[in-house]
């Protein structure tokens, strides 16, 4: 049987063929168009697929709002349905998202609650959006401090794929994108070994790692489309990564995603250790490793209280009790696992004593 989540995924020349059968549809049903992009991509990413909509130039409206995760909340979702309406959108309009996690998480929510559902698509345009964000139709905002907190499971009509956005990332685009990727060598059992070389650069080994990881989500998200089973496991990494993601946030502090969900790796894999007999040197592998590639992430003992706080808030709980994904001595990854309190407390104090 065909899966119905990787049907809509196509990569690069493969992309832009379907794209233009696409754009035809658009025309001949007399559908309006609606591109949501930010400052970034609008500057870097549109004229690399601006020529594709002379076709419907007519019906074609751009939205744009400011790049980062601050404005991934209610105003911008706000504007976004304000320009629809006052665009005429009907509920036969299309929104395509153009950006990274912030525009397909904000777009694909806006798309998914305007007039109680619109066709969308996603353009990810960053490492992180095209092995992960921008695939499995889970949307929303940050709010009240807290990330993702509202928001729901809404599939895009279709997902493209185009590597040459790539070379127009900042390194720390690339290194947020490369810590989804080591989320899914956990989760696979490959490891950290194949990207022990990983080069920041537009080749095979590149996009064989985008597409692998595209593919492992996406069949997933067949499996347990809303979450209530094996698609947690995604959230390896996340939900100690998220309180990371979102103390900064408060703070003020730049931490991109794929930064913070590096950092919540180490910290859950000190879990695994802890309570699933994960062998240590997985662990102190994987340290080193974080060390190599990335700016590590510091909290002092005083902040370990608020980000106790966050993750009593985190959407994955249930009720008071916290849960986790963890990796096993077999290192297979397992989800709910029940952390108490002083089990996350005590991790933290490690964590906040390797820097």
């Amino acid at each position: 049987m065909m899966n119905p989540y990787t049907a809509s995924l196509f990569f690069n020349q493969d992309a832009l063929a379907d794209f233009e059968k696409q754009i035809r549809v658009f025309k001949y049903k007399r559908q309006k168009v609606f591109v949501l992009l930010d400052d970034h991509t609008r500057h870097y990413c549109w004229p690399l697929i601006r020529s594709y909509f002379i076709e419907i130039q007519n019906d074609t409206i751009l939205i744009e709002i400011p790049h980062g995760e601050e404005n991934k909340n209610l105003d911008q979702l706000h504007s976004i349905w304000k320009q629809l309406t006052k665009a005429d959108a009907g509920r036969d309009a299309v929104l395509i998202n153009l950006g990274g996690g912030v525009i397909t998480d904000l777009g694909g929510f806006a798309a998914a609650s305007y007039k109680r559902g619109i066709t969308t698509i996603h353009f990810p345009t960053t490492l992180l959006a095209m092995a992960d964000a921008a695939l499995g139709g889970k949307t929303g905002i940050d709010f009240d401090g807290y990330k993702n907190h509202i928001g729901v499971f809404y599939q895009p009509l279709k997902v493209y794929v185009l590597t040459d956005f790539l070379k127009t990332l900042p390194e720390r685009q690339w290194k947020s994108g490369l810590g989804e990727l080591i989320k899914y060598g956990f989760l696979t059992m490959k490891g950290l070994k194949p990207l022990e070389n990983f080069s920041f650069s537009v080749n095979q080994q590149l996009q064989k790692a985008i597409i692998e990881a595209a593919q492992f989500k996406l069949n997933v998200v067949a499996e347990d489309p809303t979450e209530i089973g094996m698609r947690k496991i995604l959230n390896f990494g996340h939900t100690i990564g998220h309180a990371f993601e979102s103390f900064a946030m408060s703070k003020r502090q730049t931490l991109m995603h794929g930064e913070a969900v590096a950092a919540g790796i180490a910290a859950e894999l000190y879990l695994s250790v802890r309570l699933k007999g994960l062998k240590i040197n997985v662990l102190e592998d994987y340290v080193s490793f974080y060390h190599r590639h990335f700016e590590p992430f510091k909290i002092v003992t005083s902040d370990i209280t608020t980000l106790l706080d966050i993750i009593s808030h985190d959407k994955k709980n249930r009720g008071r009790e916290l849960l986790m994904v963890c990796i096993e001595s077999n290192k297979k990854p397992v989800f709910d696992v029940t952390v108490e309190p002083e089990q996350l407390r005590e991790c933290l104090i490690w964590y906040s004593e390797l820097f």
